[in-house]
């Protein structure tokens, strides 16, 4: 198909102008899913575009600089919906100063409530049934974090829900979810929340609670105080925005966990839980966050096993590798390696072996140690425990071992 209409577009916060080749309709459709992400139309010229998307008989075939082989798709909405996690994965790039979690969050009480992605957790769903109960949405899928303010920046796209939505919902969100829907096709429909519900690209807000979504099967939606440390590991694992070094990243999202209140959120109906949502956050300051006393029991006997004691570099130790960069949450670690590349969890009794190799010691050293403080746990067992620990964390340049001299030949 020849080309007879030629889009060149430059988004706000790229370097690099995308282009549409007939394909109008996409230019119209990003209109109504854009909110305050300002894209102008300019002359096409010699700088190379970011992405392009080309419509021809064949479909939609979607190409990018990092595009390894080009996406080519025949519904207009599957298009539309690659176009613009592509266009975010750009701008994320031209931005490397950003963090950027994969997650949904909403305004609630004046405070911004984040969820981080987990996989099927009906998160655009949720988001929806709490758009229609009047939370102003940030986003459902990708928010961008600036570490240096600590403030989060939306996206200022509308919502995307899978198809067909669950008939179980309530008669009058669906009713809100069929008359906002700006652009629908086989698999997916974008909801437009309404006038002063979703925030504009850009729109700055702090996390204040942070909620683990857990849909199983049940009576009743329940909210359940959840650790730090779990809710660390899953804004870390979510967080695909790598150009800063890895403890700047680490710093980061626990400054930003460490100032939050912390949930898990166990749900079957995603109306039902946006009710006990919007009711719990008119008095999210009562809610305390408490620490099983089966966790405290743990984490004290690791702070036990813990406690200094004498190393003398033998051969055959191990010992801490220079520059790692450590956080500690409900007693356990979060280590950045000293390259800068990578973060590392440690569970409590991983932590406590962490804290004992302050000072060098051996297999046999940290094996007697903890043996006195775990003393429930299989000698036998202990022991390969902590040597595949050690090893890997070895293997992860995270210690360092002094060899074994050898043996002289009888």
């Amino acid at each position: 198909m020849p080309v007879t209409h030629r889009i060149t577009l430059h988004f706000e916060g790229l370097s690099q102008p995308c282009v549409l080749e007939n394909a109008p309709e996409l230019y119209a459709a990003l209109g109504q899913v854009f909110n305050g992400w300002r894209m102008d139309e300019v002359a096409g010229g010699a700088q190379r575009p970011v992405l392009t998307v080309r419509h021809s008989d064949y479909g939609y075939r979607i190409e990018g600089e990092w595009v390894r082989r080009p996406i080519v798709l025949a519904d207009r909405v599957d298009a539309l919906c690659a176009f613009i996690a592509e266009l975010v994965r750009a701008w994320v790039e031209d931005n490397p100063n950003l963090l950027c979690l994969h997650g949904a969050a909403v305004e609630l009480g004046e405070r911004l409530v984040v969820f981080p992605s987990t996989y099927r957790a009906g998160k655009s769903v949720l988001t929806a049934c709490l758009a229609a109960a009047g939370a102003v949405v940030h986003t459902d899928d990708v928010l961008p974090i600036d570490p240096a303010l600590g403030v989060t920046r939306a996206p200022g796209i509308a919502p995307r829900l899978r198809l067909p939505v669950p008939d179980v919902l309530d008669h009058q969100i669906r009713r809100f979810i069929d008359a906002r829907t700006v652009v629908r096709g086989k698999r997916y429909a974008y909801v437009d929340p309404g006038p002063g519900a979703l925030a504009s690209h850009g729109e700055r807000a702090r996390i204040g609670t942070l909620v683990l979504l857990d849909r199983s099967p049940g009576p009743e939606p329940q909210m359940l105080p959840v650790g730090r440390n779990e809710i660390l590991r899953q804004v870390i694992w979510q967080n695909f925005a790598r150009a800063a070094p890895a403890p700047e990243i680490l710093d980061a999202l626990h400054a930003i966990v460490a100032g939050a209140q912390c949930y898990r959120l166990r749900y079957s109906r995603a109306d039902q839980a946006a009710a006990l949502l919007m009711d719990a956050a008119a008095s999210w300051s009562s809610m305390v966050a408490t620490t099983p006393a089966a966790v405290l029991e743990s984490r004290a006997k690791c702070e036990r096993a813990a406690a200094p004691h004498p190393g003398d570099g033998r051969n055959g130790c191990y010992r801490r590798a220079a520059g790692i960069h450590e956080r500690r949450v409900d007693g356990e670690c979060f280590l950045a390696d000293a390259e800068g590349a990578r973060i590392h969890h440690l569970n409590p009794i991983g932590s406590a072996i962490w804290q004992l190799l302050v000072e060098p010691a051996s297999i046999e050293d940290l094996v007697a140690t903890l043996g006195e403080a775990f003393p429930e746990i299989n000698a036998k067992q202990l022991r390969a425990d902590v040597s595949a620990f050690v090893t890997c964390i070895a293997e992860r340049g995270l210690v360092h071992v002094n060899p074994e001299p050898a043996r002289a030949s009888e």
